[in-house]
This record gives C-alpha cells, sequence and structure tokens, in this order.
C-alpha cells in the first residue's frame, strides 16, 4: 500500500510539473551574467552576455546586438537537468547568422551558482555560455 501511495504521488508531481512547466526550472531562477563564445570559427570574439531565468520564461542581452542573438522565450530542464532547451521568441532580421540566435537543445552543466550550457554544431563550430548567478 505505501508503495502505491508513493508512485500515486510521483505521478501526481510529475504530471503538476509537466503541465506548468515550472518545478525543474525553479533550480536554476534568477539572473546569470558571464560570456558567450563560438568556438573553431574564424570569428574569434567573446561577448558578455546576461539571461535572467524566471520559471519557463528567459530574456537575455549581449552587448553584441546579434553576438548571441537573445531576446526572450521560454526554456525547459530536461534528463535530470543535463539539457536546456531554448526557444527564441524574437522576431530576428534576416541580416545575420542565424545560428546565433538562442534556441534549441543545450548540454547544461551546473555546479552550484555557476552554468555552462554548450551546443555542437556539424562543422565543428561549439558555442559556450558560462555564466555565473548574480548574488
Amino acid at each position: 500500500m505505501k508503495l502505491l501511495t508513493f508512485y500515486a504521488s510521483a505521478m501526481i508531481f510529475l504530471i503538476s510539473c509537466s503541465k506548468n512547466n515550472d518545478c525543474s526550472s525553479n533550480s536554476i531562477s534568477g539572473r546569470y551574467t558571464g560570456t558567450f563564445k563560438r568556438y573553431n570559427t574564424s570569428v574569434d570574439k567573446t561577448a558578455q552576455v546576461s539571461i535572467d531565468f524566471n520559471k519557463a520564461i528567459w530574456t537575455g542581452s549581449s552587448e553584441f546586438p546579434t553576438y548571441p542573438a537573445l531576446n526572450t522565450g521560454t526554456f525547459s530542464l530536461a534528463h535530470n537537468n543535463e539539457t536546456i532547451s531554448f526557444k527564441n521568441k524574437a522576431g530576428w532580421t534576416a541580416d545575420f547568422d542565424w545560428t546565433f540566435i538562442l534556441d534549441g537543445n543545450f548540454i547544461l552543466h551546473k555546479n552550484n551558482d555557476s552554468l555552462v550550457f554548450t551546443k555542437s554544431y556539424g562543422n565543428g563550430a561549439v558555442d559556450v555560455y558560462k555564466l555565473a548567478k548574480e548574488k
């Protein structure tokens, strides 16, 4: 009977988290600042960035308008918080490389109040965001 109660409680928790999508997202809530860099390309620059995570919504800015292209959208954590998925809700012009838009799936490494998320491309390029939570 105790096992049945445990499973029922676990299912209710999982269903409620999947419906409002903010249970695991709360584990990284807050404002993070740091850097963005794309490795293994001819572009050799590092951008100062900031991203705010609030429930399932993110907003961000970069010192460069489209490197990376940040604005606002939604995010979710998956695979035991080892993956973060972004949906960028901004409307973008066609005058830059859209692979710089923060969108899609990234591998997430969380260490205390630090986040590092990466995304690899088929051509060997890798995007790396290194962020620390502001106190």
